[in-house]
């Protein structure tokens, strides 16, 4: 794995990039409201496997396993969205499975979960990245008929923030050699001045620019002084709390969980597919069309009547999801 601090070298512009997407908010106080979060009222999590944990590193993440009949040769690593944990992605992590399409890995976020280490926080920037690789290792070294290393296809795939990380990882030279395609739903590609991102996404999301700034000008410098400074927060209303959301992020892990510029999804070479509701609140559905509207390998779906977190346990995502992984022939 690479060294943390060699992931920090190019800081100096994602410093720019993560303020970049929120400069809008320089004008004035963002929206007022959040996202619908009574989806989550739906979610049977006792049906959510047991969480293994990575073999690599002293603090370990963990991750839920989702094997499907038939031993397919696909493999589909999904991270669940902002505030939430994997648990929410039993849904549809279930279904895919049980179509035998591909077998599911749901990591809990750095951060998140009923046991986050720190939550809401990193070690360093970049380190999500190495909790990829050590998820993947431990998978490899499970009892199972194949190995990952060995299946034809390997997606990585995230909704919402997740899908951040997700697209983070498809511009970073490690996405080549771990995924063969990538599946985003609903992606948060940056904060407020991105043209894919609602305002403050819609008042769910508070971001604190002129802290990420001065983190991240350290960082350019390969100072770390100001990592640990809380610079994301989200709105979620009382009624939503379960005990292990996190509501907000340090700089570190905040610049894990968006890609360095939203163009980013546009350069990705594997096949990819983009799914978004078309009553989002937090993105805007018809922006990701114009993104990657010339796009080679892309391709983009909008779900008529999901909203931002209906899209993560809804039948029309699974449909979606599953044609898709089908049209892959792996």
């Amino acid at each position: 794995m690479g060294s943390p601090l060699s992931r920090r070298q190019t800081l100096g512009l994602t410093a720019t990039a993560i303020a970049g997407g929120t400069a809008g908010c320089l004008g004035g106080d963002p929206p007022e409201g959040t996202i619908d979060y009574s989806v989550l009222d739906a979610i049977d999590w006792a049906n959510a496997p047991p969480t293994k944990e990575t073999t690599a590193g002293t603090q370990k993440p963990v991750f839920r396993e989702y094997l499907a009949d038939g031993d397919p040769d696909t493999v589909l690593i999904l991270y669940h969205n902002a505030t939430l944990d994997s648990r929410m992605l039993t849904p549809l992590a279930t279904a895919i499975a049980e179509t035998g399409v591909a077998h599911v890995i749901t990591p809990d976020i750095r951060g998140h979960g009923p046991n986050p280490i720190r939550r809401g926080d990193s070690e360093y920037v970049g380190q999500l990245s190495d909790d990829l690789e050590a998820v993947i290792a431990t998978a490899n070294s499970l009892q199972r008929p194949t190995p990952l290393d060995e299946f034809d296809t390997v997606i990585i795939g995230g909704h919402g923030a997740g899908g951040g990380f997700a697209a983070r990882i498809g511009a970073d030279p490690l996405g080549d050699s771990l995924a063969d395609a990538y599946l985003f739903l609903a992606p948060h590609l940056g904060r407020l001045l991105t043209p894919t991102s609602r305002r403050a996404f819609g008042g769910w999301q508070q971001f604190n620019v002129q802290s990420a700034l001065v983190a991240g000008l350290f960082n350019g410098l390969g100072v770390g002084l100001y990592n640990d400074t809380e610079v994301v927060s989200y709105e979620m209303p009382e009624s939503a709390r379960y005990g292990a959301e996190t509501r907000s992020y340090t700089f570190r892990l905040a610049t894990d969980l968006v890609p360095d510029e939203h163009t980013v999804v546009t350069e990705i070479e594997q096949p990819t597919l983009t799914l978004v509701g078309s009553d989002d609140e937090a993105v805007i559905p018809s922006a990701y069309e114009s993104l990657l509207a010339d796009t080679e390998g892309s391709q983009v779906s909008i779900l008529d009547g999901l909203s931002h977190l209906e899209l993560m346990a809804h039948p029309k995502t699974l449909e979606a999801t599953i044609a898709w992984i089908e049209s892959l022939g792996g």
